[in-house]
């Protein structure tokens, strides 16, 4: 533990002892050397200036030379193939629309005496008090319509 709170007290002098390999002199040298040739068109020594440029400014083993800089080629990943499931039978074939649903129209009294109604639908409505009784039970009047049930 206390070797470690020693290492972490030395830091900030080690990080300041490490000179800035980009504001050193070797480094503004290859570069106005490699500004030079560039400038006069020296295209056989730019690649080694370049080199020599990269090495003091950027630091590195000079023994690994280009090879360790070397890109490697974009993997290729081919797209995914993906076909669908068959569809099971019922989804398979488009669906029949339901049938249309009749719908039941309230009857309309036609002919009335005074044992009853005779409906528009051929039922017989007789008459109980004011109102009228269908085969099923009291009917109700709405104007000139009757709804039994």
């Amino acid at each position: 533990m206390k070797i470690l709170f020693a290492l972490l007290l030395a830091l900030p002098g080690w990080l300041q002892a490490q000179p800035d390999p980009l504001k050193s002199p070797a480094c503004a040298q290859a570069l106005a050397g490699l500004d030079a040739a560039r400038a006069d068109a020296r295209g056989a020594q730019v690649p080694a200036l370049r080199n020599q440029a990269a090495q003091a400014c950027l630091g590195g083993n000079p023994a690994l030379g280009r090879t360790a800089r070397v890109l490697q080629a974009p993997i290729t990943v081919p797209p995914p193939a993906l076909t669908p499931p068959p569809l099971p039978e019922t989804m398979a074939q488009p669906r029949r629309p339901p049938p249309p649903v009749a719908l039941a129209r309230p009857a309309l009294p036609a002919l009335c005496d005074t044992g009853g109604c005779w409906a528009s639908d051929g039922g017989r409505l007789r008459h109980v008090g004011p109102n009228l009784a269908g085969p099923t039970g009291m009917c109700a009047q709405h104007g000139g319509q009757v709804l039994c049930p």
